[in-house]
Formats: C-alpha cells, structure tokens, sequence
C-alpha cells in the first residue's frame, strides 16, 4: 500500500481466505461467518455504548476484547485495532478518552458492514 492511500476497510487477503474456508463442500460457509460477525458486532456496539454510559470500564474492556478479535477473523483489522486502544483505555479505567474511540468505533463499523455486504454480492 503507498503511503498517502488509505488503509482498506477489510483486508483482501482475510476474505480471500474465510471465501476457501468452506472449501467446495460448503461455500456458503464464508457468508455464515460474515452473516455472524455482522449480527453480533452491531449488538457489541450497542454495548460498548451502554458501558461507557454506566461508566463500567470492566464490561468495556470486555466487550472491546471480543470485538477486537471477531472483527479481526472477517479483515477488519482497522476496526480491530481501534477495539484493542478501547480494551487498552478500559483496561487502565481511562473514560476520558475511551467515550471518542467508542464512537469512532461505531461509525468504523457502519463501514465494516457496507464493505462485508458488498463482498457477499
């Protein structure tokens, strides 16, 4: 990638490898897991977001841990890393800076769906 262009929102490479995942047995394998992921990340957002609300940096570390890794196994490894910097805030009870990341990690997400959508076409 040159330095001036963005970093994609789903790694190429992540996809092509869950697309063999189910090998030709079973290719609609790959778009359970994407279908999967996508379900259960939007309720994570939601979580995020509650936890932030009641202040409990416990539950969002937590909830940042599953994302981080979730959204990693489908090449979302943008997004992953923003969840890793809100378990890190979580981790060390920093609420101050964790409420924008919480944030950025929700509008990061809207694109992770659109970019996984369009790869199920």
């Amino acid at each position: 990638m040159h330095p001036s262009e963005p970093e994609s929102v789903i790694d190429a490479g992540v996809i092509a490898g869950l697309k063999e995942l189910g090998g030709d047995e079973d290719p609609g394998l790959y778009l359970e897991v994407i279908e999967l992921f996508l379900d259960d990340a939007a309720q994570q957002i939601v979580n995020l977001r509650e936890a932030m609300a009641r202040g409990d940096t416990r539950q969002l570390e937590r909830i940042a841990h599953t994302l981080k890794s979730s959204s990693a196994n489908v090449g979302a490894l943008r997004f992953s890393k923003l969840c890793f910097e809100i378990e890190q805030l979580g981790r060390c009870s920093d609420l101050a800076h964790a409420g924008s990341l919480v944030e950025r990690a929700a509008v990061q997400y809207d694109q992770v769906k659109a970019a996984l959508e369009a790869e199920k076409r």
